[in-house]
């Protein structure tokens, strides 16, 4: 093939892609995106899983219900308008989050499934960053041979994926949504969140010292990987009911509800 062919195949899936990962609110969409690519890896491609608890810890914390939310509410309890102000910083900050979300649910998809298809042509490396595409290629050949990627490798693809996006996606999000603020005591609770994935070992937390410094957080997200290989891939695909924000559906069974899902979307778009 080209390298034209490949760049409108590559197109072709991300327009798929980012039909699939839905409008910014529609975070159970994304996480049942990136479930099914965990699935269809044959359980080898981890950071998908572990982006969808990243996705619905973020809205349980950053929301203006959520906890952030209620501490600026108990820090201006004396005046409505301040609270109301600041409440609005937040919500402008969660939608930053949830653009992140969605950007990293579509580059996930699209290089998951470009490469399942194209990942062997000469040029593909053109497209995707040459180390993810070998630790994908690893991945695809592992499936189709039925086997499973020793521990190892799984947190070498896992690595991979999560370097590339924190260069491509993740650094300019973050540092756009934080250099927003000009308010010292939100920007001091959004800089050093203290982030507990439902999977993680109890009494275990990560805590940020500056969320805005990308080599802590690859550092923390490295760390996360090793809770949940500690506890078990099944135990952190279950812990996401603790969330409360899936469907029954969802969880009960998730290649259908995936499956249903994309042939609601495409039908809708055609």
């Amino acid at each position: 093939m080209t390298a034209q062919d490949l760049s409108v195949v590559y197109s072709e899936i991300q327009a798929e892609a980012t039909l699939l990962s839905g409008d910014l609110l529609d975070i159970p969409q994304r996480a049942a995106v990136l479930n099914h690519i965990y699935l269809d890896s044959g359980r080898n491609h981890t950071f998908p899983q572990i982006a969808v608890h990243g996705a619905l810890w973020a809205y349980n914390f950053f929301e203006v219900g959520g906890r952030v939310g209620r501490l600026i509410g108990r820090r201006y309890f004396y005046s409505s308008k301040e609270r109301a102000f600041r409440l609005g910083l937040l919500q402008s900050f969660a939608e930053d989050f949830r653009k992140i979300n969605r950007l990293v649910c579509i580059d996930t998809y699209t290089n998951y499934h470009f490469s399942k298809r194209l990942g062997r042509e000469p040029g593909a490396d053109q497209l995707i960053h040459p180390d993810l595409l070998a630790a994908l290629n690893q991945v695809h050949e592992c499936r189709e041979a039925g086997d499973s990627l020793s521990e190892d490798e799984k947190r070498n693809v896992f690595r991979q994926a999560f370097l590339w996006e924190q260069e491509l996606t993740v650094a300019p999000g973050v540092k756009e949504a934080i250099e927003s603020f000009d308010c010292r005591f939100m920007r001091a609770l959004c800089m050093k969140p203290i982030v507990r994935f439902a999977f993680f070992p109890w009494c275990r937390f990560l805590w940020f010292r500056n969320f805005y410094d990308t080599d802590e957080r690859i550092r923390k997200g490295l760390q996360a990987y090793d809770y949940a290989r500690a506890m078990g891939w099944d135990h952190v695909v279950d812990s996401t009911r603790s969330y409360g924000l899936l469907s029954e559906a969802a969880l009960a069974n998730p290649r259908e509800h995936f499956r249903s899902l994309k042939q609601h979307l495409l039908q809708d778009a055609g």
